[in-house]
This record gives structure tokens, C-alpha cells and sequence, in this order.
């Protein structure tokens, strides 16, 4: 029992120095598939290479384990082989003593003719020889079975920890592999978007530069006496003196703006007189905060100029939501004649509808406002009386490609302050797509047509709708229809919008 005692007793102690302490590596070279062999390898995937580096090691340290048993089996057998030598020497000894003590033969040396007493003790001394002889192989062979039984009870045990510790070793590696991949996904996230701000940011920067190159050009051409400054939308003509007389070269009116809002089908034209205060064309602000930076800090219908090469166009600007500075991109609500989102590729590239009401600023716009600066997005929506918000770090549009691609989408970094559900994640870096030009990405058919007509980055085919059409107020309850105005993010699938504005300003 104490040798029982003692053996298992070994076997927690050999499994925690494997655990903690540092036992004899072998020198056996060991194969390692690294992260970037893992990356080469189609059949190799991330959780596989690191389970096989965290095998590879486990496998190092089993011959250590190994050789520990060994050495403890061979402790035990000497043990026991010094207990049977023990033992034998004592029978020997006890043996000797019986033979000393028993009587001797004949005085006078006669052995020939043994009295009777000497042939009795002869005869005793020899049935305890034999008793103790066997006495001695009994012991023998209850030794040797105890040791027998002990030594497959601990070869029974060893295999039993050897298997737990393996399972624990392949759990905890699967962990590990899904605990490491995961930050490995997590932090290359975190670096994109970081590089993508930094990006933004530098472009940011280096538009700002052109724009002064361009205030410095401008201000040297008209110090250099620049005859007529015109606007190219015939809203006003003054002529700069270059002479000794100055003048005031801000002027301010109001005048009348053909507001085009077209039907497609019918060609209708319906035309809005909107008071608008106008400046000279070196003053019309690139965007809603540069109008806000130079004093306008009204929400209102406001004429910008997003590039110096393109005509001053109106927008809504939104001076008053979250410090102000949003220029509005698109805007849903109901009105007296809804707007038809129904459009070509032309019209969304160009813009349509009026800023008072619904519309769509254009693709082309939003391209020149994002290419060189670096825009947040915020999208507020409303639905059944409730109200949400999804607020983006970033957002542009990419370049026009063969007239009929192109406008990719890149919007990230959304904010987990947002109540409305990130709907644009899954819409990011596709090309803006149209019934009449299909860029998503599904096949067989065009999402714009299967999502009411409107055009969108659809995907395949989409979590945001925000030119879909509205639902009917006699739609019967849980209609099911995939072309109506929604942000599946909030409210789930079928949960139609009855408001949708998404504006942007500068970072």
C-alpha cells in the first residue's frame, strides 16, 4: 500500500513539472509553418498554423515525460529488487542460525551410525528449511504481482494523464488559434481604418494647399487688373475698376432659381422661385462648414461650388444638428408630390430634385467634395415615431469610370455611439449602380430594379434602401417587399422609413 502510495503520488508531481517546470528538450529539429507559409498555403488557414506551432511544441516536451517515467519505473524496480535481497539475506541468516542450533552428530566422530536425537533435529532443521524456503517464494511472488499490479497501474494512470493533458493541449490551442485570430483580425481592422484617416487626412491636407495656390493665383490675376469676373450661372456680372477707384467686389441680391425636378416619363418641368443669397464666384463656398466659416449659419438652400471648375450649384445645408457645417446628400420625406428616385445613371451622376425638399445632390459632386478631403457621414432616420442615428468617421466617392462605372463607395469607422445600426458596412467599395447600369453584386439580375428603381451601391443586394420608394398608407400589416425605404440595421427586414437625411462635413 505504501508503494502504491508512493507511485501515485509521483505521477501529479511528474505532470506538474511538465506544466511548469523545464524539463530536457530534445534536440530532434522540429518543422514550424509560419504565419506567411500558412498565408502561400490554400489548404492552410491561420487557426491551423498556430494549433500546429503550439503542437509542435507539446510534442517537444513529450520525451521529457517520457524519460521522467522511465527513470521513476526504474526507482521503483531497484526499490523493490533491494526489499527481495533484504529479505533473502535474513532467510539466509535465519537458516544459518538453525543449522547452528541444531544438536551436532557423535562426540567421537562416528557418523556412520546417527543417534536417534541428531537424525530428529536433522530432520526438523530441514522441514524449517523448506518451510522458510517457501515462506521466501511466497514473498517472492506476492512482491512481484504487488509490483506487477502497481507498475500497470501506474502505466493505466500515466496513459490517462497523458490523454487529458493532450485534450487540455488541443483545447487550449483551438482557443488560443480562435483567441489570437481574432485580435489578429481585430488589429489589422484597426490598422486599415487608421491608415484610411491618415490617407484622408493627407489628402485632406494637400487639397487645402491647392486651395490656397488657387486663392494666391486668384488674388494675383486680380491685382494685376483681371478684366470681367462673370458667374457662369448668368447670376451676376461685375466689373473690377483697374483704375485708382475700388469697389466692393461682395455684392449681395436675391434672384429667382428654375428649380428642375423631372419626370421622366412625362418631362414634366415644375420651377420654384427660392430667395438665395448669391456672391461673386471667388466667394462661393466649397462646401456647408466653409458657408458656415464665412457667416451663414442658418440651415437653408445655399449655393456651393465644390470644384473651381464645375458651376455653383444649390444645396441644403445644416447648420444647426451637431454644431452644423453638414452639407446634405439625400434627403426622403413625405411631401405633396413624392419625388421618383426612379433615375438614370446621367441623372444620378448630375443630381436631381429640389434641396427644399427631397433630393439627390449627385454623384459627381460628392465625388469632387471627398476626393482630396476627408468627410464624416452621419444618417438620421425616423420610422413608426421613433428616431435613430449612424455616425461614419469616413466617407467618399471614387471617380467616374467608361461613363457608366465607377463611384465606388468607401465609408468606415462607424461609431458604436450610433443608435441606428451600421447599414452601410456591407455597401462598402462597391460601384454605384442604376437600372439602367448594373455595377452590384449579384447575378442574374439587377438589384436596382428588384429594389424599387432608385440607384444605390448595391451589393447583393442590400442592408440600406435609402432611394427606395415608399410604402403605400394602405399597404396591408407584415407586407413583405424588398423596394421600399429601409435601414435593415434598426428595426430589421420589412421595417419601412418615413424620413432618411445622410449628410456629410468635413473631418
Amino acid at each position: 500500500m505504501a508503494l502504491r502510495t508512493a507511485i501515485i503520488t509521483t505521477l501529479p508531481l511528474l505532470y506538474l513539472n511538465f506544466i511548469v517546470g523545464e524539463p530536457e528538450i530534445t534536440d530532434s529539429p522540429i518543422h514550424y509553418i509560419s504565419y506567411e507559409e500558412g498565408l502561400r498555403s490554400k489548404d492552410v488557414d491561420t487557426a491551423y498554423v498556430i494549433g500546429e506551432a503550439v503542437a509542435n511544441e507539446f510534442n517537444r516536451y513529450v520525451p521529457a515525460l517520457s524519460d521522467n517515467l522511465r527513470s521513476e519505473l526504474s526507482g521503483i524496480r531497484n526499490d523493490i529488487n533491494r526489499q527481495f535481497n533484504s529479505l533473502k539475506i535474513y532467510m539466509d541468516d535465519k537458516l544459518e542460525r538453525i543449522e547452528r542450533e541444531a544438536p551436532l552428530n557423535d562426540a567421537r566422530g562416528d557418523t556412520s551410525t546417527p543417534s536417534h536425537s541428531s537424525i530428529v533435529h536433522s530432520h526438523e532443521a530441514m522441514i524449517r528449511h523448506n518451510l522458510a524456503m517457501a515462506e521466501l517464494r511466497r514473498l517472492g511472488a506476492d512482491l512481484t504481482k504487488a509490483m506487477n499490479e502497481e507498475v500497470g497501474k501506474l502505466r493505466d494512470e500515466f496513459r490517462t494523464s497523458l490523454d487529458l493533458l493532450r485534450e487540455r493541449v488541443e483545447n487550449s490551442t483551438q482557443g488560443m488559434a480562435s483567441r489570437l485570430e481574432g485580435e489578429f483580425t481585430l488589429r489589422s481592422e484597426e490598422s486599415v481604418n487608421m491608415l484610411k484617416k491618415v490617407f484622408f487626412l493627407t489628402r485632406s491636407q494637400m487639397g487645402l494647399i491647392q486651395s490656397q495656390l488657387n486663392n494666391i493665383s486668384a488674388s494675383l490675376q486680380i491685382a494685376g487688373g483681371l478684366g470681367e469676373v462673370v458667374d457662369t450661372d448668368n447670376l451676376q456680372v461685375s466689373t473690377l475698376s483697374s483704375g485708382n477707384e475700388t469697389k466692393d467686389t461682395t455684392t449681395t441680391t436675391t434672384v429667382s432659381f428654375v428649380s428642375t425636378t423631372f419626370d421622366e416619363t412625362t418631362t414634366n418641368i415644375i420651377t420654384s422661385s427660392v430667395p438665395v443669397t448669391t456672391l461673386m464666384p471667388k466667394d462661393i463656398p466649397r462646401d456647408c462648414m466653409a458657408a458656415k466659416l464665412q457667416g451663414s449659419l442658418t440651415s437653408g438652400v445655399t449655393l456651393i461650388r465644390p470644384n473651381e471648375n464645375r458651376e455653383p450649384q444649390r444645396v441644403w445645408c445644416d447648420q444647426e444638428t451637431d454644431g452644423g457645417g453638414w452639407t446634405v446628400m439625400v434627403r426622403r420625406q413625405p411631401q405633396s408630390i413624392q419625388l421618383d428616385f426612379k433615375r438614370s445613371w446621367q441623372s444620378y451622376r448630375n443630381g436631381f430634385g429640389d434641396p427644399d425638399g427631397e433630393y439627390w445632390i449627385g454623384l459627381e459632386a460628392l465625388h469632387q467634395l471627398t476626393k482630396n478631403t476627408a468627410y464624416s457621414l452621419r444618417i438620421d432616420i425616423k420610422g413608426d415615431g421613433e428616431e435613430a442615428t449612424s455616425l461614419y468617421d469616413y466617407f467618399s466617392v471614387g471617380e467616374e469610370q467608361y461613363g457608366s462605372r465607377g463611384y465606388e463607395l468607401e465609408v468606415g469607422g462607424y461609431n458604436e455611439a450610433s443608435t441606428a445600426g451600421d447599414a452601410m458596412e456591407y455597401h462598402n467599395g462597391m460601384d454605384f449602380s442604376t437600372y439602367d447600369e448594373d455595377n452590384d453584386g449579384a447575378s442574374g439580375g439587377s438589384c436596382a430594379n428588384w429594389s424599387g428603381g432608385g440607384g444605390w451601391w448595391y451589393n447583393y443586394c442590400y442592408y440600406s434602401n435609402p432611394t427606395g420608394i415608399y410604402a403605400p398608407e394602405d399597404l396591408p400589416p407584415n407586407s413583405k417587399a424588398d423596394h421600399f425605404l429601409e435601414w435593415r440595421k434598426w428595426q430589421g427586414y420589412y421595417a419601412y422609413l418615413s424620413h432618411l437625411v445622410m449628410m456629410i462635413r468635413p473631418q
